[in-house]
C-alpha cells in the first residue's frame, strides 16, 4: 500500500502566467507569505529536492530558467586608498632598508621592469608574492592607455593562492578572464616577476 503525501501544488495563474503554490488549498505567491514555520520548512525541503531532481541549480541556470547566483564581492577600500596605503608601505620598507647597517646589492636582469620606487630588492621580498606581482601589474596597467581606467589587480587568497580582480569580479586564473588583452597583461606581469 502506497502512502503518498501531497506537499504542494504548483499552479500557473492567468492572465500573466504567475506561479502560485497551493498548500492545503491555501495559495501563496511567495515563500515569505507562509506563516507556519513547519510548513515553511516542508516547502523549502521540497523545493530543494526539485532542484536536485533537475540536476542542480547550475543546470537550471544553463537552461536559462534560473538567474545565476550573484555572489557579492568583498567590500574593500576604494582603489585610490589601497594604492596610497600600498605605496606608503613600500616607502616605509625602503626607508627601513636604507637605514640598515649593510645595504644589499641590487641585481637587475634585462627582462626586469622598473619598480614603483627605488627600493632595494630586500624590501620587496618581504611582500607576498601577490603583492610583488601586483606592483608590476599596476605599472603595466598605468602605462597601457586602454587599461589605465580599469581596476585590474592581484590579491592574496585566504586559502593561500592568488586571486585576480578585474573591475570588481574575481577570477582564479588568467584563463578564466573573458578578455584576452587582460589575460596577456597579467601573464606579462607574472613573466617579469619570474625573471626578477
Amino acid at each position: 500500500m502506497r502512502r503518498e503525501l501531497e506537499v504542494m501544488k504548483v499552479l500557473r495563474v492567468p492572465p500573466l502566467g504567475k506561479l502560485v503554490v497551493a498548500v492545503d488549498d491555501v495559495r501563496y505567491q511567495s515563500l515569505s507569505e507562509v506563516g507556519d514555520e513547519k510548513a515553511n520548512r516542508v516547502l523549502l525541503a521540497a523545493i530543494g529536492e526539485l532542484i536536485d531532481f533537475a540536476g542542480g541549480y547550475q543546470t537550471l541556470v544553463e537552461a536559462g530558467v534560473a538567474s545565476p547566483l550573484d555572489i557579492a564581492p568583498v567590500k574593500e577600500a576604494p582603489l585610490e586608498q589601497q594604492r596610497e596605503a600600498f605605496l606608503a608601505r613600500l616607502e616605509a620598507e625602503r626607508d627601513a632598508a636604507k637605514s640598515a647597517a649593510k645595504p644589499q646589492p641590487a641585481f637587475a636582469t634585462l627582462d626586469s621592469a622598473p619598480t614603483l620606487t627605488d627600493e632595494p630588492p630586500t624590501a620587496s621580498r618581504e611582500l607576498s608574492v601577490a603583492e610583488q606581482i601586483d606592483a608590476i601589474l599596476q605599472e603595466l596597467v598605468a602605462n597601457d592607455p586602454a587599461m589605465a581606467e580599469r581596476v585590474i589587480r592581484l590579491v592574496q587568497d585566504p586559502s593561500g593562492g592568488i586571486r585576480i580582480e578585474v573591475d570588481g569580479k574575481m577570477y582564479q586564473k588568467p584563463g578564466d578572464i573573458p578578455e584576452p588583452p587582460v589575460q596577456q597583461l597579467i601573464k606579462r606581469a607574472v613573466k617579469r616577476w619570474d625573471a626578477a
